[in-house]
């Protein structure tokens, strides 16, 4: 991991799968931060569809299972919880997602389904 910057978001973003781990007003202050998601979301897509599939992953602060979760508003972005210090991880890809809520998504929440 190794931290990143820009403007007032703070968070750890993961070298080998460019991932994104941070506290929950990270993501929502990012989200009115112009251009944030392409400084701080580098990561392929495609790479983040591939690891989303892994489903037991713990956490790089706490090193404790994290809780498996969606976003309440676009269901087909599923993340991970640590239910110690409450931050999440995002997988590549999944903040430009949460940031951007389009039409398309609408389908893809439908084609993805709910996290079990």
């Amino acid at each position: 991991m190794e931290s990143k910057t820009f403007k007032s978001i703070e968070l750890d973003r993961c070298t080998g799968c460019y991932g994104i781990f941070c506290g929950q007003e990270a993501i929502e202050g990012g989200k009115d931060v112009w251009l944030s998601e392409a400084v701080l979301d580098v990561g392929y897509e495609s790479t983040g569809e591939r690891y989303d599939k892994v489903d037991d992953i713990n956490c790089p602060a706490c090193d404790v299972k994290m809780d498996k979760i969606s976003d309440p508003v676009q269901t087909h972005i599923w993340m991970e919880a640590c239910p110690q210090c409450n931050k999440v991880f995002l997988d590549a890809g999944e903040f430009t997602d949460l940031k951007h809520n389009t039409m398309l998504d609408k389908f893809r929440d439908w084609r993805k389904g709910l996290r079990k």
